[in-house]
């Protein structure tokens, strides 16, 4: 009856969008980008704004009926929108996080009015200071952009010396901005194999001794006894002071993912929904079913105060379908009420919203689905991601990544009373596919998901010891059988996965259905059964990286971006002979690393006292463990986490030959500036009006957008309006002209666009979008 309601309401909207000329382009591009504040609602509380990510834009609703939005437009913005944040009533300020700017959206007129680049993969916006200052993140960049919200010039970066700065929040009184740090880490590290004691003895007597291994370690101690070398900083909130524009104050060991924050009205503490990550504890079987602990963290003046929400009473002493009825798991967000002694917390991975006191107890669950309390059903999973709370605190407004919905709760009678579909070009396959995923029903006690440690689809940045002493010798096809303890691993990304044959660091997965039983095993819970696997699998061949920033568009490398080594390190990549240790001047680095991903068809070697295989080489800069200076992660590039760098990485004289350190540096310049799937122009974007549209700079680069076209790198849209006619458009590559969306009499060329801006109340905003889905 649920996905029976979904279709109709779905077909309906997408009729409603497509005659209103803003349907989602195809083909569908998967980023699974994470959202952080993606609702939004006016002050006067009329209006309810939402990001729609897969459409690629913002849809409004008036609240004319505060229990039933209505649906007034959609306004096409950048690709991957995460947040939305409203400067006035009739202003939206958007982050896009793969287009990487910000579009400013007139929402009377229902047009992209300005565009701000904000450095790589923003991920939240507030406003401060009376609206008259705009902060954003920036997660790669590592950085917040301070823009004047009326000028909408940059003021000020500041750097954020954490890994993926992400969610902001402000504080009541307009003068203190938070930052969260995403994958914030828990302080923990790597003892490398050659530096660790020797793992524990196995508990099948059949077995040998385990191989040499690293373990996992608490960095503070590890320090402080000279085990290793460096001061890890666990920094993990942030605090900025609105009126210098500098950083006030730090906070450690808040959580290991950090996902979002609020300031209590009444008693001024910030509050953090966060995941804490238990990767000190060793083995599989030991971690069976609880290896992530979901809490609200207080930050006070008097200290710090960390809460469970499965704790009391623990969820893992009562029966299992109370469990399930009752698990918060992956708190995404949190609003106020009530003066501050009510809180509401989304639970993303059990599809309910928690009701919590001014201690942080839950005093009450709402459920978002028709399911059963204690049961579920990934494919018509909801998501919820983000609140927006009425100022009365009568209704609750929650945006459900999965679904794509907003569902409108009752606060007084505890329970929906209106769900709200929008227009979702998501693959069929991709939608349900994708609670498999998040869907922390189906672990143990209802705590824990895939995406406790895959967050949003990546990874947690940590290692973890999933060695089993209980196990078996076993084969992945080279020479020597692989021990059951295989010491500290790090957490790999899903992203980019298909195309690939054989999985994890040891190659010990031959196909992604291969990784059923790990439902059982580390989740507690039983596996799918043969179709829901396969709707999964297919679903994780969908994810990809977006575009590396440091390549150009015909894949080639930005020198401004990774310097102007990289073109010698990727002539080193491809052409020197005697890189391998084993080699005898034989082999090149691409002889190994042979895929488009940087990954091999075959070949193992050994960096961690053991077999492991040839690993992809996407997404490298984003996992630096170093951030202005300072040791913001414990784990680096080995895989086991052992190196801080790829250059440290290259000086293994196990694996390599003495490479100097200039060609190391090299090296690691072009691995950084690896391309993905996805070329590096996909995202691009830029608002033309009157003021710039003269300007011979601008229209070089759009020049640039349009060879790109011709290329098939992306498709190159136009939305915006002319005078008081909203167009939409896309370059035809064979006939050099803009055509009308949809098909019309409507032909133009870019110059002729151009020359049509004429006056102030003129804007189009050009996009760079994907081309095709690569299976």
């Amino acid at each position: 009856m649920v996905m029976a309601r979904h279709l109709i309401v779905f077909a309906l909207l997408t009729l409603t969008c497509q005659v209103a000329g803003v349907c989602q382009e195809n083909p569908f591009f998967n980023f699974e980008s994470p959202l952080s504040h993606g609702l939004a609602l006016s002050k006067s509380g009329n209006t309810l704004v939402t990001v729609n990510t897969p459409s690629r834009q913002i849809c409004v609703y008036s609240l004319e009926d505060p229990q039933k939005p209505r649906w007034q437009r959609a306004i096409p913005v950048g690709v991957e929108p995460v947040a939305v944040a409203l400067k006035s009533e009739s202003e939206a300020w958007v982050v896009n996080h793969v287009s990487d700017s910000v579009s400013v959206v007139d929402l009377k007129r229902g047009v992209v009015i300005d565009t701000i680049s904000v450095g790589d993969r923003p991920g939240d916006i507030v406003f401060a200071n009376d609206n008259a200052l705009a902060f954003v993140s920036s997660m790669n960049q590592r950085c917040v952009f301070v823009i004047d919200a009326n000028s909408r010039e940059v003021l000020k970066t500041i750097p954020i010396p954490g890994n993926d700065p992400r969610t902001l929040a402000v504080s009541n009184d307009g003068k203190t901005v938070w930052v969260a740090i995403y994958l914030s880490g828990n302080g923990t590290t790597i003892l490398p194999f050659d530096r660790a004691p020797s793992p524990p003895k196995p508990t099948n007597p059949s077995l040998p001794p385990a191989p040499p291994q690293g373990v996992i370690v608490g960095s503070r101690v590890a320090f402080a006894e000279n085990l290793i070398d460096f001061e890890l900083a666990d920094n993990d909130v942030f605090e900025i002071d609105v009126d210098s524009l500098e950083i006030r104050k730090t906070y450690q060991d808040v959580g290991t993912v950090l996902f979002n924050m609020a300031q209590n009205p009444q008693s001024h503490e910030l509050w953090v929904t966060n995941t804490e990550s238990l990767n000190e504890i060793r083995f599989e079987p030991a971690l069976k079913g609880h290896f992530v602990e979901n809490q609200i963290t207080r930050l006070g003046a008097w200290g710090k105060l960390i809460t469970d929400l499965n704790s009391v009473p623990s969820v893992e002493t009562l029966p299992r379908e109370r469990a399930l009825s009752q698990a918060i798991a992956q708190p995404t967000d949190v609003v106020f009420g009530n003066n501050g002694e009510t809180a509401y917390v989304s639970s993303f991975g059990t599809d309910r919203i928690a009701i919590l006191d001014l201690q942080g107890n839950i005093t009450s669950r709402i459920e978002l689905g028709n399911e059963p309390a204690d049961e579920t059903e990934p494919r018509t999973k909801r998501g919820p991601r983000c609140l927006a709370l009425r100022p009365d605190a009568s209704l609750l407004y929650v945006l459900n990544r999965l679904s794509n919905s907003i569902s409108v709760i009752d606060l007084q009678k505890q329970s929906v009373v209106d769900e709200t579909f929008m227009v979702d070009p998501t693959p069929d396959f991709i939608r349900e596919g994708r609670g498999y995923l998040y869907d922390a029903k189906l672990s143990a006690w209802g705590t824990a998901s895939c995406a406790s440690c895959h967050i949003d689809g990546d990874r947690d940045g940590l290692a973890w010891d999933l060695g089993d002493p209980t196990g078996d010798l076993f084969s992945n096809g080279s020479s020597d059988p692989l021990h059951p303890m295989k010491g500290p691993l790090l957490t790999q990304t899903l992203k980019g996965l298909s195309g690939e044959r054989i999985f994890h660091w040891r190659a010990d997965r031959p196909g992604l259905e291969s990784f059923n039983d790990t439902f059982a095993t580390l989740l507690g819970g039983e596996p799918l059964d043969e179709d829901d696997l396969a709707t999964f699998v297919q679903y994780l061949k969908s994810i990809q990286f977006g575009p590396n920033s440091a390549a150009t568009f015909n894949k080639e490398l930005n020198s401004e971006w990774v310097g102007s080594s990289a073109a010698a390190g990727k002539a080193i990549f491809e052409t020197r002979l005697d890189i391998g240790r084993e080699s005898q001047n034989t082999f090149r680095c691409i002889d190994c690393h042979t895929k488009p991903s940087g990954s091999g068809s075959s070949g193992f070697t050994g960096t961690i006292g053991q077999s492991t295989k040839v690993a992809q080489l996407r997404g490298l800069a984003e996992r630096n463990v170093n951030a202005w200076g300072t040791r913001v992660n414990g784990f680096g590039f080995g895989p086991d986490g052992s190196k801080a760098s790829p250059v440290e990485f290259l000086s293994d004289t196990h694996r390599f030959q003495e490479i100097s350190k200039t060609d190391r540096e090299l090296l690691q310049s072009y691995l950084y500036g690896f391309p993905t799937e996805t070329p590096s122009i996909v995202g691009r974007s830029c608002t033309v009006c009157s003021k710039n549209a003269k300007i011979p700079e601008l229209r070089n680069q759009l020049d640039e957008w349009v060879s790109a076209t011709e290329q098939r790198l992306c498709k190159l849209v136009v939305d915006g309006s002319l005078g008081d006619k909203l167009i939409r458009l896309q370059y035809d590559a064979e006939r050099q002209r803009f055509l009308a969306i949809p098909p019309g009499s409507d032909e133009t060329t870019l110059q002729s666009l151009l020359d049509r801006i004429e006056n102030s109340t003129a804007a189009i905003s050009f996009y760079c979008l994907p081309v095709a889905l690569r299976n």
